[in-house]
């Protein structure tokens, strides 16, 4: 009877095995939290060198899914400030503007004659 019932339960799990191979993998843990860490903090020191201010970096990695985390972390450009101006787009706004005021100027000086 022994042996036979350990048959029995051998025949379950290999059953379950090849049901589900999902059901008997193993995760580690900890190296997936490691790299969540990891990718967290490479994400606070982009938010960091972008002008925002530790407590603020560190608040807005906590509300990041791991997912979310490893795809800012791969490519750290993909984190970019939002609603400021470069020097550089400051400068063509303005350029962009006097050409647009002096067209206007010049369409109704050539009105008036």
């Amino acid at each position: 009877m022994n042996r036979r019932a350990g048959l029995v339960a051998s025949f379950v799990v290999a059953a379950l095995l090849v049901a589900r191979p999902g059901f008997a993998l193993a995760d580690v843990v900890p190296a997936r939290k490691a790299a969540a860490a990891r990718d967290a903090a490479a994400v606070e020191q982009r938010l960091v060198t972008l002008g925002v201010n530790s407590s603020t970096a560190k608040a807005g990695t906590e509300h990041l899914t791991p997912s979310e985390l490893r795809f800012f972390a791969e490519d750290s450009s993909r984190l970019q400030v939002v609603g400021g101006l470069t020097w550089d787009e400051m400068l063509g706004g303005l350029v962009f503007g006097g050409f647009i005021a002096l067209y206007v100027v010049l369409i109704a000086f050539h009105a008036k004659q």
